[in-house]
């Protein structure tokens, strides 16, 4: 009876991840969740780019990779489409992406944080502080990461109610995940502004 009891009350039921009520949280995430542009030319530059590539590997087989089926010749495509912006500089997609070829760790500059932070004001961030994902970015020759955009998200704890666990780590009649509610806005910097200028693709 106590079981059937909490699953009648607490199914589905949902709790806050911070100290705000879940509508704040979700109004929070929907003004300024999502992708922020600190350069719009490059990642213009950045997707046209990766068609580029990626069309190229649709047809392109060699040996790089142990010569399979599937295996893709790496070094043509590198080749004909290199991973280069317009500044000569080299741009990676996200942060695992830069760990896997350079096995360096990366983080955001604490300046480029800051400009968000601003946009969104400090009591709203304050109220619950979003999470902060590297998007695009490309390094100089001293090894100083360039944002070119990243993305602002926003989480809620999920509870579920059943039983969880097994022998080894013991049962639990509940199990929290967390959910990204972020909106998918998409805001530029301009003039040294954010500007929201829709929905991110």
């Amino acid at each position: 009876l106590l079981l059937t009891s909490i699953f009648l009350i607490a199914c589905s039921a949902n709790q806050a991840s911070n100290k705000i009520s879940n509508s704040e949280l979700e109004n929070l995430a929907s003004k300024y969740g999502g992708v922020y542009v600190f350069n719009q030319k490059f990642v213009d530059e950045i997707e046209k780019r990766e068609a580029e590539r990626k069309e190229l590997r649709k047809n392109t087989k060699g040996k790089d990779l142990g010569g399979g089926l599937y295996a893709v010749n790496t070094k043509v495509v590198d080749e004909k489409f290199p991973q280069i912006l317009s500044n000569g500089k080299k741009y990676y997609e996200n942060s695992t992406d830069y760990e896997n070829q350079t096995g360096k760790k990366v983080k955001i500059p604490a300046e480029y944080k800051e400009k968000v932070i601003n946009f969104i004001g400090i009591d709203n961030y304050n109220k619950s502080k979003p999470g902060f994902d590297l998007g695009y970015f490309c390094i100089d020759k001293d090894d100083n990461i360039e944002v070119i955009d990243m993305t602002v998200d926003y989480y809620v704890t999920k509870t579920d109610y059943g039983l969880y666990g097994d022998e080894g780590m013991g049962f639990s009649f509940k199990k929290n995940r967390y959910v990204n509610i972020s909106g998918d806005n998409k805001f530029i910097l301009t003039n040294g502004k954010f500007e929201r200028v829709g929905k991110d693709k």
